[in-house]
């Protein structure tokens, strides 16, 4: 299998950023084939992506234009096994179902859960605002839209964060 350099896409897509390519990896759910490449089918969908995002579209539009039909062939009995092919194909199967389910999802959510842990005083993790919001929350005191994010006391290893309604 040929693989191709994570390293390489920012010059490839012309970003300003190593974010910009690694936004782009986690958006397609994208895990790397081995540390820090890509396999060839991976970096079609990356260049598929980039053409779309080139015209005018954002990563919202192009999950829901770009959804894949994969046929499910039956299993043979367990004595049989699985090819890397095969395992490959189902891997793709999976995350196209992923894509599907995170391109339905409710877009207002994040604020319900939001004013959830605001009314019942939950401390959230660095991950779990991340996670909410889509950015990884600063400093003392990060604003987001119409929340602040206080930084209290540690969850685990991270930054435990109370939110408040600005």
């Amino acid at each position: 299998m040929e693989t191709y350099p994570i390293a390489s896409l920012q010059d490839r897509y012309n970003l300003s950023s190593k974010q910009s390519v690694y936004d782009r990896i986690k958006a397609l759910l994208i895990e790397p084939v081995a540390r820090g490449k890509i396999s060839s089918e991976q970096l079609d969908k990356l260049d598929k992506l980039n053409q779309h995002l080139k015209s005018g579209g954002t990563l919202a539009d192009f999950e829901s234009s770009h959804t894949e039909i994969f046929q499910i062939e039956a299993i043979e009995p367990a004595t049989t096994t699985a090819t890397n092919q095969d395992r490959e194909n189902f891997l793709e199967l999976i995350e196209a179902i992923a894509r599907h389910i995170g391109a339905t999802r409710d877009p207002l959510q994040h604020y319900a859960a939001l004013e959830q842990a605001i009314a019942s005083g939950w401390i959230l993790s660095t991950a779990e605002v991340r996670a909410l919001i889509g950015v990884k929350p600063s400093g003392e005191r990060f604003k987001r839209g119409a929340f602040a994010f206080i930084r209290t006391d540690k969850v685990g290893n991270q930054a435990g964060w109370k939110v408040e309604k600005i």
